[in-house]
């Protein structure tokens, strides 16, 4: 993780992971700064605003943010094609000590 901090202004966190780039900060001028910044410097795309990161899906709302990952745990489901599987309910004899 590195932060770059303007003055008193404001600041930019870049969140790394090995060639995934997550690029946060409090002002839109200084996160399209370090975007121009490093575009200028390496080869890079910008994707938008973040949807998934690292598996983890991103929904913003009006008091936050939320990070689930039932997205990777439907990926894996359809790469396993368990995806339409019905659940069933597992006998259990509450009676036993585990």
């Amino acid at each position: 993780m590195y932060v770059k901090q303007f003055d008193d202004s404001g600041c930019v966190i870049l969140r790394l992971y090995v060639d995934d780039i997550l690029i946060f900060g409090s002002n839109m001028h200084f996160i399209n700064y370090v975007k121009s910044f490093l575009s200028s410097n390496f080869d890079m795309k910008d994707l938008s605003l973040v949807d998934v990161i690292l598996g983890i899906k991103l929904i913003k709302k009006n008091d936050g943010i939320v990070l689930t990952q039932s997205y990777y745990v439907e990926k894996l489901l359809k790469k396993f094609n368990y995806f339409d599987v019905k659940p069933i309910s597992t006998p259990y004899d509450s009676s036993i000590k585990l």
